[in-house]
């Protein structure tokens, strides 16, 4: 911690060391070899205070560059010292290489590249330097400022160091307004050290001793650059951008332009020759940025572009929609969905479900009006944003779109509508909303519906819902034990009144919200792929929990139902012989109930699955027998043995005699058929009766029992087993 510390004051001292050398080779005479070794060594100490700013993580760039500069300028007093011979051109032709380095390091300050603009770019620099140089001719022409008998090279060397210095201290000023760095210190060290040394340079004419004292300036410079290398700073990073070397490359230009008016080309051509080499490097960097730009502006436009349809984004509607935000517009929203549309990708193929696409958002936008943005925003989903535009508008406009669409391209579009309000709204909450319009339309078979605040929170609820299930099924068997219930209703011979069987009623006892009925979930869990993990676990529950009752002597069936995801799932025969097997349930006791509409799913699959069931012993009920279109078609081909009434028809049979006509009509087609027949929903003794006139078999409802839990229902059990009210139970004892 202490070295750490300390190691910044040590470079310090020495760089104030190497500041005082400097001092004592400008007191000797300029010829003693004493003086250069001084300026060699105060310059060596520069070179590796800076190399050592070069290890650092942050703007190690910046004083690698000013490292690599202070080497070239360094060059000239080591040669002093071994040769013993001092030159001014040779200072300068090492000075006019190093600046082009500390321009780099300048440029490269905090600063990252971006597509249209390199921190680094050499060609503004140095077209700015030939217009400078170019300049000074003229000047040079005009005021002859400088020695007379100078032969032109040595004037041109003078005035390409004197543009260089000024190149750079304009850089420097540059950067540190568009790089955030006006409060660096670091910064300021830099400005003044070139300022000085551009002062020193402007008086320097050749005279006996000026390589020395130049020497003296750059080496002083440099140790200045070094000290600021030893300060630390905080950077944030600042993006290169086009605006800057525009910006520069028209000043340069003007210049350029300037120089070419100004010269009288009667002492040479050499200013027009600058300067038309800095309006060539110019046009060729401005050539080059415009090409960039154009580069730039057809890749934000295909960012921003449906590469099927051409139509916008969903990037370019999130864009359309922070522009309402940011100007406080109203406007309205359409969400689209295409009806069907994967029916077509399923019997015609991708290719004409993308030719649909392609057509439907022609309709679409021929319909709309001018200043509506259409964008897809994901598979057949299309959205609309209309400024200006209310909500009875923009109704309207929908009702125009989907006669449009379904008249050109014979298809039909569920149409969400939403408006939104002047002053600021939340993108992600409209699409959300406009998304609830949409499905509304979408569930009521198409065409327009406008957002619904109650709708939506039913739709909110049944997500949330949704993620519990999910949440629910994916912790596993314990978690599932913990709030799957299963709830057992008694089947009852119509007869005898004695109980024959039970059906397995699952609930869920949901952490927040109580005991959820069947209804609440049942189809969510369908839905969204979860019905086999459900079935599985109720199965073995309902089995499992039965199993007492068979210890106590009561052989009573079973019935669990099954969905249609679970009748056709490939592993439901192993799991029913898993199940039997462990539990050592007899198969002729176990009921698997199927509804019409799970065998209409797949009727092939269906079939050979109830066939197989029926060859283990597993018993076959049609449940909701009435409530479909097919039931007689089913019934000569289903190895069922049970035919469950639905409600309605229950419900009914005392006030509709033409239902009590079809009950007693199917009771008879069911008995010679073979199966019994079960009446639901019967919840008084008035229907029982009907029912016994009618010959059905067996009886299930509120009038016997309610669905119970486990625990109240093996009470209930054995209370009708005293009464011998159960089939197979043991005679009560006599007293």
């Amino acid at each position: 911690m202490t070295n750490s510390a300390t190691r910044p004051d040590a470079r310090v001292t020495v760089v104030a060391l190497a500041c005082v050398a400097v001092g004592v080779a400008l007191l000797l005479p300029v010829d003693r070899p004493v003086s250069s070794a001084l300026l060699a060594g105060a310059h060596l100490v520069a070179v590796l205070v800076l190399a050592r700013g070069a290890q650092r993580r942050t703007d190690d760039v910046v004083w690698r560059w000013f490292a690599a500069a202070s080497v070239v300028v360094g060059v000239p007093p080591v040669l002093a010292l071994v040769t013993g011979e001092r030159s001014l051109g040779l200072l300068g032709g090492c000075v006019l290489a190093a600046i082009p380095l500390a321009y780099q390091g300048l440029v490269r300050w905090n600063r990252f590249r971006t597509y249209t603009s390199d921190p680094g770019d050499f060609l503004n620099g140095l077209s700015a330097v030939l217009a400078c140089t170019g300049a000074g001719i003229v000047a040079q022409q005009r005021f002859h400022f400088l020695s007379p008998g100078w032969p032109d090279w040595k004037v041109q060397l003078w005035l390409l160091i004197a543009g260089s210095l000024v190149i750079l201290l304009g850089t420097a000023l540059t950067v540190a307004g568009v790089g955030g760095l006006s409060r660096d210190p670091r910064m300021w060290l830099i400005v003044a050290a070139l300022v000085s040394v551009g002062l020193v340079s402007s008086t320097l004419r050749g005279h006996p001793g000026d390589a020395v004292h130049g020497q003296a300036a750059w080496t002083l410079a440099f140790l200045v650059i070094a000290y600021a290398s030893t300060r630390r700073g905080r950077p944030v990073p600042v993006a290169a951008t086009s605006q800057a070397p525009a910006v520069g490359a028209l000043i340069v230009l003007a210049l350029a332009v300037v120089v070419l008016v100004a010269d009288g080309r009667a002492d040479g051509w050499h200013a027009t020759a600058y300067a038309s080499a800095a309006i060539l490097g110019i046009t060729f960097r401005v050539v080059h940025l415009v090409r960039e730009l154009a580069q730039l502006a057809e890749s934000r436009h295909q960012a921003l572009t449906d590469e099927l349809t051409g139509v916008g984004n969903r990037r370019a509607l999130v864009r359309e929609l922070e522009d309402l935000v940011g100007r406080g517009l109203p406007a309205a929203m359409l969400l689209l969905d295409v009806d069907h549309f994967k029916e077509v990708n399923d019997r015609q193929g991708h290719h004409a479900g993308d030719d649909l696409l392609r057509r439907v958002a022609v309709s679409v936008r021929r319909a709309l009006p001018a200043d509506a943005v259409l964008t897809r925003i994901g598979g057949d989903e299309f959205a609309v944003v209309m400024p200006g535009r209310d909500e009875d508008q923009a109704v309207e406009i929908a009702a125009t779109v989907h006669r449009a669409v379904a008249a050109q391209v014979e298809i039909g579009l569920s149409i969400g509508v939403r408006s939104l309000p002047a002053g600021g709204f939340d993108p992600d909450r409209l699409l959300r909303q406009a998304d609830a319009a949409m499905y509304t339309a979408k569930t009521s078979g198409g065409g327009v519906s406008l957002y619904d605040c109650e709708v939506d929170a039913r739709l909110r609820d049944r997500a949330a819902l949704v993620a519990d299930l999910k949440a629910l099924v994916g912790a596993g068997e314990q978690q599932m034990r913990r709030e799957i219930a299963v709830h057992y209703q008694p089947q009852l011979d119509v007869v005898t009144r004695r109980v024959v069987g039970v059906e397995a009623l699952v609930r869920w006892q949901h952490p927040t919200r109580g005991l959820l009925p069947p209804l609440t979930f049942l189809d969510l869990v369908e839905e969204h792929g979860l019905m086999d993990a459900l079935t599985v676990h109720l199965l073995q529950r309902a089995v499992e929990e039965s199993g007492p009752w068979s210890d106590g002597g009561v052989p009573l069936r079973i019935s669990v139902n099954l969905s249609a995801s679970s009748l056709t799932h490939p592993g439901l025969l192993c799991l029913v012989d898993r199940v039997l097997e462990q539990t050592g349930l007899a198969p002729g006791r176990l009921v698997l109930e199927v509804t019409e509409t799970t065998l209409m799913a797949d009727p092939d699959l269906a079939l050979a699955v109830t066939h197989e069931l029926t060859r283990r012993g597993v018993q076959l009920s049609i449940d909701d027998y009435g409530t479909g279109y097919s039931s007689l078609a089913y019934l000569t081909d289903l190895p069922a043995t049970e035919l469950k009434l639905d409600r309605a028809f229950t419900m009914r049979v005392l006030t509709e005699p033409r239902t009590a006509e079809i009950v007693e009509a199917t009771v008879a087609l069911a008995h010679r058929l073979g199966l019994r027949v079960v009446a639901e929903g019967v919840e008084d003794e008035a229907t029982l009766t009907v029912l016994r006139g009618l010959d059905v078999d067996e009886s299930q409802g509120y009038l016997h029992a309610r669905p119970l839990p486990p625990a109240e229902f093996a009470a209930w059990l054995a209370a009708a087993a005293r009464r011998d009210q159960v089939v197979g139970a043991p005679a009560p004892r006599q007293v």
